[in-house]
C-alpha cells in the first residue's frame, strides 16, 4: 500500500527501572533524514534507535523526541572542576589588579561561574533501558505507519482519479492525431489550387510536401510512450513497495512526452488537450511529493 511521508506517532513503554516515551513526526523529504533529540546520557542508544527507524521508513524527514524517566532514587555525585576553577581565580585576580580593586571574591561568585560544579550522572543500566527503549520505538513506528498508510490511501485514490483524467485526454488526442495530416493536406491543396492554377507543379511535388509535414508532425511514438507511462503509474500506485522516487521519474517523463506532443502536433485542438494534460500532471506531481 502506498504511504504518505506525513504522519505522527507516539509510543510508551516501561519496566521496573525506566519509563520511555518516544514521539515521531515526519514530513516529506527526498531521502530519509533523521533528526534525533536524545538526552546526552543516553547517546549510546542513538544507533539502535536510528537502525529501528531505518528498517521501517524509506523516505521523509523524521523528528524523534525521547523522554526517559528513571524510577527510584539514584545517587548523583557533584564534583569540582579544579582546573577550570584555578583559571577563573587567576583571571579574577588579574581583573582586580588591572582595576586596582580590593573587593573580596565571594563563594557565591565562584559557584555562579559556569561549569565550576560538575554533576556526574549515575551509570545507566544499558541493557535494561535498551529493551524498553526499543519497545517504545516500535510502538511509535506502528502508530506513525498507521497514520501514513491512511493518508497514503487517500493520496492513491486521488492520484488514480487524476491519472484517469490524463488517460481520457490522451484518448482524445489519439482520435484527433490521424486527422492532422488529412486536414493539412486539404488546406494545402486548396491554397495551392488557388495560387498555382495553370502552373506546372506536379502531384509528386505536392505529395512530397505533405509527406514531409506528416513526418515532422507525427506523434505516434510519443503517444505510445505516454500510454506506457500511464500504465506504469497506475501499476505503481497499487504497489506495496516504496515508489515515491519512481513516481517522480514517471511524472517527469510524462511531462516530457506531453510537451513534445504539443510542439509537434501543429493542431489547435491537440494544443488545447495538451494544456489540460499538463495541468493535471502538475497536480499529480504535487501530490507525488508526499509519497514515500
Amino acid at each position: 500500500m502506498i504511504k504518505s511521508m506525513t504522519g505522527f506517532g507516539r509510543g510508551e513503554a516501561q519496566n521496573q527501572h525506566y519509563a520511555v516515551q518516544i514521539e515521531l513526526k515526519s514530513v516529506n523529504h527526498r531521502y530519509l533524514d533523521l533528526f534525533i533529540r536524545l538526552p546526552k546520557q543516553y547517546n549510546l542508544l542513538e544507533e539502535p534507535l536510528r537502525a529501528a527507524i531505518q528498517g521501517r521508513i524509506a523516505r521523509g524527514r523524521v523528528e524523534v523526541m525521547v523522554n526517559v524517566e528513571e524510577f527510584g532514587e539514584q545517587e548523583r555525585i557533584v564534583g569540582i572542576n579544579e582546573a577550570l576553577l584555578g583559571g577563573y581565580l587567576q583571571a579574577l585576580k588579574t581583573v582586580q589588579a588591572t582595576l586596582g580593586s580590593t573587593e573580596q571574591i565571594t563563594l557565591d561568585q565562584i559557584l555562579s561561574l559556569p561549569d565550576v560544579l560538575e554533576i556526574k550522572e549515575p551509570e545507566v543500566n544499558l541493557e535494561s533501558l535498551q529493551e524498553v527503549f526499543l519497545e517504545a520505538t516500535h510502538l511509535a513506528l506502528d502508530d506513525l505507519e498507521n497514520m501514513r498508510q491512511v493518508e497514503g490511501q487517500r493520496l492513491t485514490e486521488d492520484l488514480l482519479k487524476k491519472t484517469l483524467v490524463v488517460e481520457g485526454l490522451l484518448d482524445q488526442v489519439k482520435e484527433v492525431a490521424p486527422l492532422v495530416v488529412v486536414d493539412y493536406r486539404n488546406r494545402l491543396q486548396e491554397r495551392l489550387g488557388e495560387l498555382l492554377d495553370g502552373t506546372n507543379i506536379t502531384e509528386e511535388r505536392f505529395l512530397g510536401e505533405v509527406a514531409i509535414f506528416a513526418d515532422r508532425c507525427s506523434i505516434d511514438e510519443e503517444l505510445v510512450r505516454l500510454s506506457s507511462h500511464i500504465q506504469q503509474l497506475k501499476g505503481s500506485l497499487r504497489s506495496d513497495q516504496s515508489v515515491g522516487r519512481k513516481l517522480d521519474f514517471l511524472i517527469q517523463e510524462m511531462n516530457r512526452e506531453v510537451n513534445t506532443i504539443g510542439s509537434k502536433a501543429n493542431n489547435l485542438q491537440i494544443a488545447s488537450l495538451v494544456v489540460e494534460m499538463k495541468s493535471e500532471l502538475e497536480k499529480i506531481r504535487e501530490q507525488v511529493q508526499n509519497i514515500e
